[in-house]
């Protein structure tokens, strides 16, 4: 016998496994000189070349076809039959349904070939059960996001919504901050205060000023109210925003008579009374030249005339209407030579310049008289001095 065997001192065994000699996966053992194949399941031979036929022992029941298959065989079994070995019959053994579904045997094969058929649970579906039914396919969550569990389905809502399908709009008037009996319109997510009239603000918490636009006219003053204002008129005007003028004139105030007159400013009258009547509206009874009504002055005489005026009669040196003006004298210039007039009552005083005199300063003083010469020289007057003249 030769030994395959290798190396410089014949130390190293050769491996007859290096050439694979096993086949179908079968696994190689190196001998010395040899090797030995351990074979898969359904194989046989030196190397595991021979296919076993699984089927010659006809495993498979009840009219089921066996199917070799490497190391192993496969039964297609004749309906209603099933099982490894085609031995059970549809429902026995084991559930073919899923999911807790029961199976029921069925004689009619052409509808049910298996010959069984699952009933299943509710929330599930399929020829096994095999299937969760989607019962968030029909959409039921209206306002919201579905989750499909078995037999069933949970929302989660939007916000703003609410309901075993989300079909409830939150209603957010029912705490609302709405004030003075406002009324409250629920939104999405919000809600919104209808004000009543006069008032204003998101809650209507604030009341409008009608004086703000200034409705009131010629000074008045305007009043805020709720949902309206007032107009404290001025005298002179009235209405809803003082823009009608009254006539003072309507309510014939005027006595005894006088006539009544309406000035330019608002508010006003005054009366125009006849002779012999006086006051705000006439009323009083008078004499134009009694206390205190007598308007002359200077001590002049006062005349009551038939036309209830008073005529006033000056004395000398006096003039105008109510004899207030001292006349002046002095306007005819009754000073001469350069004499300054000095007005007096009913009369007058010349101041004259140096070297003249008299009333009206018209006569030039002689400072010859009193012979101011010496040596028999002669005197020549001139105004306001002397000049001496040898003789």
């Amino acid at each position: 016998m030769t030994f395959k065997v290798t190396g410089i001192h014949c130390e190293i065994n050769r491996n007859e496994c290096h050439s694979s000699p096993c086949l179908h996966n079968s696994t190689c053992i190196d001998l010395i000189n040899s090797y030995v194949c351990i074979c898969l399941a359904g194989f046989t031979g030196t190397h595991c070349k021979v296919d076993i036929d699984d089927c010659a022992s006809d495993p498979c029941e009840n009219g089921g076809t066996c199917i070799d298959l490497p190391g192993n065989y496969f039964c297609h079994c004749v309906p209603p039959f099933k099982g490894f070995n085609c031995k059970s019959r549809p429902c026995e053994a084991s559930n073919s349904c899923e999911n807790g579904g029961t199976c029921v045997e069925e004689r009619n094969l052409d509808t049910y070939p298996l010959g069984f058929r699952c009933a299943c649970m509710r929330g599930y579906a399929g020829p096994r059960c095999e299937s969760n039914v989607n019962d968030c396919s029909t959409s039921p969550c209206l306002q919201g996001f579905c989750y499909d569990v078995v037999n069933g389905f949970y929302c989660l809502c939007s916000p703003g919504f609410a309901g075993v399908q989300c079909d409830q709009n939150i209603d957010d008037c029912v705490n609302n901050s709405c004030e003075n009996n406002s009324t409250c319109i629920d939104l999405h997510l919000s809600y919104q205060c209808v004000c009543l009239p006069g008032w204003e603000g998101d809650f209507c918490e604030r009341g409008v000023n009608e004086c703000a636009s200034e409705p009131c006219e010629n000074n008045a003053a305007c009043e805020d109210l709720v949902n309206g204002y007032r107009c404290m008129c001025t005298p002179g005007w009235r209405g809803s925003t003082c823009t009608e003028d009254v006539n003072e004139c309507d309510s014939n105030p005027c006595w005894d008579g006088a006539t009544c007159f309406e000035p330019a400013v608002p508010g006003k009258f005054e009366c125009i009374c006849p002779p012999f009547f006086t006051g705000d509206l006439c009323e009083q009874l008078y004499d134009p030249c009694d206390f205190p009504y007598n308007p002359c002055r200077s001590n002049s005489t006062c005349i009551t005339q038939s036309n209830g005026t008073a005529l006033c009669s000056c004395q000398l040196g006096f003039e105008g209407a109510r004899c207030e003006i001292d006349t002046n004298e002095c306007l005819s210039s009754p000073c001469q030579n350069g004499g300054r007039c000095w007005d007096e009552v009913n009369s007058y005083r010349c101041l004259c310049l140096p070297g003249f005199s008299g009333t009206h300063c018209e006569t030039n003083i002689n400072e010859c008289l009193s012979g101011p010469c010496r040596n028999n020289a002669s005197c020549l007057d001139l105004e306001n001095e002397y000049v001496p003249v040898k003789i």
